[in-house]
């Protein structure tokens, strides 16, 4: 159910953004609210307290984020907290994200590696993925993983590249144990 909520919901709201021609701006508030929300767990706790009446939580989503948000993004919430779908805004507003920026051709990468890389080292990563895909832009999400050994492990959308030393050690070792 929670995935048809953020599938449904995150469609709506990118068919309604693209329609009005106001992508990027909602994809760009839309990145500062999952950001907060993920900062502050706790107002997605109140916002969906049974005990609070539906008019409360109205108004709580009005005082926060009335005339500071786009209408699309407004409406959304209100529409998820009237359909008891409040614990889904993130996950509704990350779908969207994610379908957003498709469309807008910004791909999204994450890297891990043994070691901190350098600024030249990540920029000819980005670059490279950027060579490598159809994607106008990308964002590159760097995590250091010293378990790696050595080597990069690339994801991209579901597409993993692993050229970690610690994967071509678990490769020669499953080929050691079948030659036996």
């Amino acid at each position: 159910m929670a995935k048809q909520v953020r599938t449904v919901y995150g469609q709506a709201l990118f068919d309604a953004a693209r329609e009005s021609g106001r992508l990027t701006e909602v994809r760009e508030q839309a990145e500062v609210i999952v950001s907060a929300l993920e900062e502050n767990p706790d107002f997605l706790r109140i916002l969906t307290h049974p005990e609070i009446t539906l008019p409360e939580k109205q108004a709580m989503v009005d005082g926060v984020f009335g005339g500071k948000t786009d209408s699309l993004i407004h409406g959304l919430i209100s529409a998820l907290l009237e359909k008891e779908h409040g614990l889904e805004i993130g996950n509704v507003l990350e779908r969207f994200i994610d379908v957003a920026l498709e469309e807008e051709k910004i791909g999204v990468a994450y890297v891990s590696s043994a070691t901190e890389l350098t600024d030249d080292q990540k920029a000819r990563i980005r670059q490279k993925l950027l060579d490598t895909t159809d994607f106008v832009d990308m964002r590159v999400n760097y995590e250091v993983d010293p378990s790696l050994i050595g080597g990069l492990v690339i994801r991209l959308g579901d597409r993993i590249v692993d050229s970690s030393l610690s994967s071509k050690l678990g490769h020669l070792r499953q080929t050691l144990l079948a030659g036996d």
